[in-house]
């Protein structure tokens, strides 16, 4: 059986989420060096082009909850089809995710625009990072377009099970951005120099790359749900079926940034420039260690969407228990990783010393519990993969807006608590989300498989 006509309903589970994992977590690793590389190259025009850049992703970080959000209700949708043997009925929703992915793109576009000046603001954006910041928002944000497209394609993929070829197309236009950034950023010949700009325009550069060959891929007639032009419609049944799953998700994706963005503000106005600067670097480099859990979690998602479109709720379960301590296990792998290592990674962006403290002790205290994020996040999509979003937004609702915003607003302000006081805050919330999360998704999918 060839890679891009995959059957997920059959076989020993553990190889087949490995199969489905490991191209994803490629995928997921190339995308983030993206950013991982704007970081390293701006870092060589200033310490606050660091923050300028990780800042203004952070605001930009509810684009990608968007975009994701609508993802998954339509990879849902197209996996219980692949499931009950519906090509047609698949293609069709592969072909109005489309018009969906454009409509959220523009609505966001216009509002990220207009209202740019206090989404910096809020993120953290203060004193000299925000000049730079705006810049890089302005020109990622006018683009982003190319980001829900990308995103929508990479769902697509996965709901086909087919992950590798999602994973070379990846690592082709990492190539690309590493290539360009430099040559955009300090210029070369007669190419100017465009500082911090640079960056932005050699990820939108790289993504519609990744998005044209994408779909000439997709548009292949050997592909088990081929992608073709007519298709692009509207069903109204079919949408709001992808509604009904994709809005709880977008808004749960939605929380991440949004609560982020809150406590980097609360760390600002209380440790200023290097407490911004080091959540900022920090935030991008655990990325890496979210990787496995997005990993295993959507893999897990496209299984049960095709077990359950199978009508194999038993094997849903299995799928479930197996991804989540799949996720566990490397997540704190890389979090120890993250610990031990975390001096000499850090001390490649920054010498400024306050910045490399705090980073320190971010992950001496957070890293370990890396693990716990992971369920979290595997809970969320195996969620989703039910038809059930709503439950995996109260979760990241309560973890942050209930708990770690107002209890690190509390520490910080009232009672003079040093850095560290937030970073334990995000530790105890990492573990209250996967011990709660477990729990409830396992008594809901007992209950579906009744």
């Amino acid at each position: 059986m060839q890679n891009h006509d995959k059957n997920l309903t059959t076989g020993p589970i553990i190889p087949l989420i490995w199969q489905s994992a490991w191209p994803m977590m490629l995928s997921i690793f190339f995308y983030t060096l993206y950013s991982i590389v704007d970081t390293f190259w701006v870092s060589k025009i200033s310490t606050d082009a660091i923050a300028a850049v990780s800042i203004s992703q952070v605001a930009l970080f509810i684009m990608i909850s968007l975009s994701m959000g609508m993802a998954v209700g339509s990879s849902v949708v197209m996996g219980m089809h692949i499931g009950a043997k519906q090509k047609e009925q698949a293609e069709k929703v592969l072909g109005q995710s489309f018009v969906i992915a454009t409509i959220m793109a523009v609505f966001f576009t216009v509002l990220s625009l207009i209202f740019r000046e206090p989404f910096l603001q809020v993120s953290g954006a203060i004193g000299t990072i925000y000049a730079p910041a705006l810049i890089y928002f302005t020109i990622s944000a006018a683009g982003s377009i190319l980001f829900f497209y990308l995103i929508n394609i990479m769902f697509a993929f996965n709901s086909e099970g087919d992950t590798l070829t999602l994973t070379k197309l990846f690592a082709l236009s990492t190539v690309v951005n590493i290539g360009l950034d430099p040559l955009l950023i300090f210029g070369y010949g007669p190419i100017p120099a465009m500082g911090i700009a640079g960056a932005a325009y050699a990820t939108l550069i790289s993504q519609l790359i990744f998005i044209i060959i994408s779909l000439k891929v997709l548009s292949g007639a050997d592909r088990a749900v081929q992608f073709s032009f007519k298709n692009i419609c509207y069903m109204p049944a079919s949408v709001k079926r992808i509604l009904n799953i994709g809005v709880p998700a977008a808004l749960t994706q939605v929380v991440n940034p949004i609560g982020l963005a809150l406590l980097i503000s609360i760390v600002s106005a209380t440790f200023a420039e290097p407490g911004a600067t080091a959540f900022s670097l920090i935030f991008r480099l655990e990325m890496f260690a979210y990787i496995p859990a997005i990993g295993f979690g959507m893999a897990a998602m496209a299984m049960i969407g095709q077990s359950i479109g199978a009508g194999n709720f038993e094997r849903a379960m299995e799928v479930f228990k197996k991804a989540s301590l799949m996720g566990f296990a490397s997540a704190t792998v890389l979090g120890l990783l993250l610990m031990l290592g975390g001096r000499f990674i850090i001390g490649a962006f920054t010498t400024d010393a306050l910045v490399m403290q705090y980073s320190l002790s971010y992950l001496f205290i957070v890293a370990g519990t890396y693990g716990f994020l992971a369920v979290g996040m595997v809970v969320s999509s195996v969620f989703q993969a039910i038809g059930k979003s709503w439950p995996g937004f109260w979760l990241f609702f309560i973890k942050f807006l209930l708990f770690a915003v107002p209890l690190s607003y509390g520490a910080t302000q009232y009672f003079n608590l040093g850095i560290w006081s937030v970073w334990v805050i995000i530790a105890v919330s990492n573990l209250a989300l996967a011990v709660g999360g477990y729990l409830w998704l396992r008594q809901s999918l007992l209950k579906t498989q009744s």
